[in-house]
Formats: C-alpha cells, structure tokens, sequence
C-alpha cells in the first residue's frame, strides 16, 4: 500500500531498515537466553550435587 502513495520510499526504506535490525535484535536475544538457561540449569545442577541425599527432590 505505501508504494502506491507518492513520497512514501524514504517511510519505506526506513520501516525495512527498523524491521531488519530488530530481526537481528531478536536472533541475539535468543542466543543470549538460551545460554542464560544453560548456565542457570547448570548451576542448579551444581547446587543439587552439593545437597546431601536426604535433601534431594525426588
């Protein structure tokens, strides 16, 4: 629909531009995510080692 509208390229442009960095914003927020949760469940796991057996979850 914009590019039926006269003057609209430079919206354009910069709506692809915004679109694209947030698709990359977004990639590195999962990445960042996903090795936070590794790193957290590693260290529950540690934790739990740690725990004497009687104080283990089942």
């Amino acid at each position: 629909m914009l590019g039926d509208i006269a003057g609209t390229a430079p919206l354009r442009e910069a709506l692809e531009t915004t679109n694209d960095l947030l698709a990359q914003v977004l990639e590195e927020l999962k990445r960042v995510n996903a090795d936070g949760l590794v790193t957290i469940a590693d260290e529950l796991r540690a934790i739990n080692d740690a725990l004497p057996a009687a104080d283990r979850a089942a």
